[in-house]
């Protein structure tokens, strides 16, 4: 009797979250239940990364990998068939080897190369997405992938209902902006970049950027093994102090010698111009549409 009274009590919650999992598995793959972008920049990149391992995409013509100042580029805004999976926070590095691991084969590749290699390869990241149970699983049932979880869609839905859809110009967008809302802490972020950034490279750090520069290049064999993919590697413009920083110059000049452009393809750099950024690194909006256009001129050209 107890053995028969303990297992019905055991069996009834069960079935109770089994229809509860199922259910929202239905509004999930019904498209009722809207997927979150995420709500903080460590579940942005698991976002980031999960839809790329896991959503078929038949379209998919250009992958984007590099930092955060690389995510802060619309896909869309650069063109159809294109997917940004840069991480805030990380480097190249994790999504070449998102990208390499997925065997996805894009048909072109663009990895951002400036300082920011110096970051580590984000292992962690990389085996939550490629474990094989992890995998299988968030691959067939979508509800336990990160862009479903239900506090993470409920806060999202929650902001994106307290702002007004409206459709703003450029002018508009600019005067949102921090450098112009908050313009002493733009120029406290910049000063900061430059004191960091103000002494020359010493040959330990030479040393890293080269350990760093020398894993990216065979990552980007490994993905071009299979003949299928065409990899550019390219820098984005920012705060043209920053950019002129000691520092700056020296690794930029490391990259060249390392990556030479007989050997690897580069991007043109975009024409010289007050790029603006609210911290020194990431362009403001309307300035990050235009290098995203400059940067679909370049792909254009080069039969993208």
């Amino acid at each position: 009797m107890f053995t028969k009274l303990s297992f019905r009590s055991i069996l009834r919650p069960v079935l109770v979250c089994l229809f509860i999992l199922s259910f929202y598995q239905v509004l999930v793959i019904g498209r009722v239940i809207a997927p979150t972008d995420g709500i903080s920049m460590v579940q942005e990149n698991r976002i980031k990364a999960q839809r790329y391992a896991y959503t078929p995409q038949s379209d998919l013509k250009l992958v984007m990998v590099g930092s955060s100042i690389t995510a802060n580029i619309k896909a869309k805004e650069v063109g159809n068939g294109v997917l940004n999976v840069a991480m805030g926070g990380g480097a190249s590095q994790t999504g070449l080897d998102l990208v390499e691991k997925s065997q996805k084969n894009p048909s072109q590749l663009l990895v951002e190369i400036n300082e920011t290699i110096s970051r580590k390869l984000d292992t962690e990241l990389i085996d939550s997405i490629y474990n094989p149970l992890l995998y299988w699983t968030r691959f067939y049932l979508p509800m336990f992938r990160e862009e479903y979880q239900p506090v993470s869609i409920l806060i999202d839905y929650l902001k994106n209902r307290s702002k007004p859809k409206e459709q703003l110009s450029k002018v508009e967008m600019e005067k949102k902006e921090s450098r112009f809302t908050n313009p002493q802490l733009t120029e406290q972020s910049i000063k900061r970049l430059l004191s960091e950034r103000s002494q020359p490279l010493s040959e330990e750090e030479k040393a890293k950027y080269t350990e760093k520069a020398e894993m990216i290049k065979s990552q980007i064999k490994a993905i071009e093994k299979e003949g299928k993919t065409r990899v550019f590697l390219f820098d984005l413009p920012i705060e043209p102090r920053v950019f002129e920083s000691p520092r700056d110059r020296d690794v930029r000049a490391l990259m060249q010698q390392i990556f030479p452009p007989n050997t690897y393809q580069w991007l043109s750099f975009p024409p010289a111009r007050e790029w603006r950024t609210n911290d020194g690194l990431h362009l403001i909006r309307t300035d990050a549409q235009d290098y995203a256009l400059f940067l679909r001129q370049q792909l254009l050209d080069k039969g993208f």
